[in-house]
């Protein structure tokens, strides 16, 4: 009995070990700088943010800053920044995550900075501050990664880089990764994220916004807490609404205010739908902008006959309708649609155009589209990624898919009084 009851012994804390074996990541934190990520603050013709993770050895959040300059020596004219941290406890691990703010910039420079010091400092990165004045750029938008495994993301990032490598921003409008929350983190998805991103997005400005998946564990989907990996992992705008720090913000670069909205919070919450909805409102009423685009999770309308987000339609469409909102990006459904829709009430009306909504998936997983079609073009199990660029006067937005192939393409046309157009291959040729 003795010798069976040692074996049973032994088996349960084996299978202990085992199931916690399954728990570890395998992205065990180390003293040197790791998940690198820039991302934009307030003003960021001014002012940008970093955040990067290390192990708990690590007693000090420190970055060095300098201008861009072509010497060796770049290390003697920087200047050391210090920031805050944060520990993260899950998946077997504890890592620690850095912040700092770059402040009191100066705008159209291109800064290169590092993370850490002394022996474990990283490699130097660059980036450029936007301008205070409209001025021309471009940049990336991305749907749903969601990375669940080792995943088909990884090319379309790249190529994106590859083919605009002078994006000033990257957009990504949630469930980054599959999910994750409690003590169970996911942190191989995130892992594998960072990966993808590589130098890319230590370089590019990222402005993401949370799904429906950084909001549960997909082994247990009632728990609906926000992953920690995000405000640890993102230094972000702290200016939207309260208790929505850094997942619901706004940000204004070179004539185009980028309104980003905590879809899934609203869905689960009527009061803090309203709580977004009287922000969003005032973001629009006074908005110095020639052009504004919205990033949220949840489409307007969906592509798929089983979902209808219609707290966000009911909470956001009038807004966007009166306000004349420009473009609206958002994921979830994965699939790709671009349609352009008019105000309740109006006919479509190219020459006078509405707002243009899109629905964009860059990763893997993919579903069907069989709602009653309100897109112009649509795709099915194709990665895509999408660039648009802006001048004064004109918006240009191109969808390529995972090779690099356009695969949609239109140009939004303002007046001086305003007045909207639009433009595609089709539409042009039959306006002529």
């Amino acid at each position: 009995m003795k010798i069976l009851a040692a074996l049973l012994l032994f088996q349960v804390i084996y299978a202990g070990q085992l199931k916690s074996q399954e728990k570890m990541t395998g992205f065990v934190p180390t003293p040197d700088p790791d998940r690198i990520i820039l991302t934009v603050k307030d003003f960021p013709a001014t002012s940008m943010a970093v955040t990067w993770r290390t192990d708990t050895t690590v007693k000090e959040s420190v970055a060095q800053l300098s201008q861009n300059f072509p010497t060796i020596f770049l290390s003697d004219s920087s200047v050391a920044i210090t920031g805050s941290y944060t520990d993260v406890k899950g998946d077997g691990v504890v890592a620690r995550f850095h912040s700092v703010n770059f402040t009191g910039l100066t705008p159209e420079t291109t800064y290169a900075y590092r993370v850490g010091s002394n022996a474990v400092a990283s490699e130097w990165f660059t980036f450029t501050t936007a301008s205070v004045d409209p001025k021309p750029f471009s940049f990336i938008y991305f749907g749903d990664s969601q990375i669940g495994s080792k995943s088909l993301y990884s090319r379309v990032i790249r190529q994106a880089y590859r083919s605009t490598s002078d994006a000033r921003l990257m957009i990504f409008s949630g469930d980054l990764v599959d999910g994750g929350s409690g003590s169970t983190l996911h942190d191989d998805e995130w892992g594998q994220w960072h990966e993808a991103g590589s130098f890319i997005i230590s370089e590019i400005p990222v402005l993401p916004t949370p799904g429906n998946h950084e909001y549960y564990d997909p082994s247990e989907r009632s728990k609906r807490e926000l992953n920690k990996y995000w405000r640890a992992g993102f230094t972000l705008p702290e200016n939207g609404p309260e208790g929505l720090w850094e997942t619901s913000y706004t940000t204004d670069y070179q004539g185009v205010r980028f309104i980003v909205v905590n879809s899934d919070a609203m869905l689960r919450d009527a009061e803090v739908a309203l709580r977004q909805k009287v922000w969003v409102e005032g973001l629009l009423k006074n908005n110095p902008c020639n052009w504004t685009v919205m990033v949220f999770h949840h489409p307007v309308f969906s592509t798929s006959a089983r979902r209808d987000n219609k707290v966000v339609r009911e909470s956001l469409k009038p807004l966007i309708d009166n306000y004349g909102v420009d473009l609206v990006l958002t994921g979830h459904d994965h699939t790709y649609a671009r349609g352009m829709i008019m105000p309740d009430g109006e006919e479509k009306n190219y020459r006078d155009a509405g707002t243009v909504y899109v629905v964009s998936v860059s990763g893997a997983k993919q579903y069907k589209q069989d709602a009653e079609p309100w897109w112009e073009v649509g795709m099915t199990n194709t990665q895509t990624w999408q660039v648009i660029s802006v001048t004064e006067n004109e918006l240009t937005y191109k969808a390529f898919d995972a090779s690099g192939d356009l695969a949609d393409q239109f140009i939004l046309k303002k007046d001086k009084n305003n007045r909207k157009r639009m433009l595609t291959p089709a539409i042009t040729d039959r306006l002529k």
